[in-house]
């Protein structure tokens, strides 16, 4: 049986938390207004499903994906971003990609 993106995002938001860390959702998107203009909910493209802080104070993003989703290029260069200046990124298509990462 398939796991919609939107289980692997709950359940990883629910092991974050029971681990303590500080981790909230982000709703990327946008949106058409009542008057046809598009409405976008952050300004950055490719930003991770989950956003946190560990305890050490590195930037934490997880990206959640069913077992076949695939990474947009603007959530590449994202995770690329984060690495590269030491915070940590991970694509999580379950639980055991968070706790494989140390999470």
């Amino acid at each position: 049986m398939k796991t919609p993106e939107s289980a692997v995002l709950r359940a990883c938001l629910d092991y974050l938390r029971l681990r303590g860390h500080f981790v909230f959702r982000v709703n990327n998107g946008a949106c058409k207004t009542e008057r046809g203009r598009f409405l976008r909910f952050t300004d950055k493209l490719g930003v991770p499903d989950i956003i946190g802080i560990l305890p050490d104070g590195r930037f934490l993003g997880v990206e959640c994906k069913s077992k076949t989703g695939k990474q947009t290029d603007w959530q590449r260069i994202f995770e690329k971003d984060t690495t590269e200046r030491g915070g940590v990124y991970v694509l999580a298509r379950g639980v055991e990609d968070l706790q494989a990462n140390g999470l």
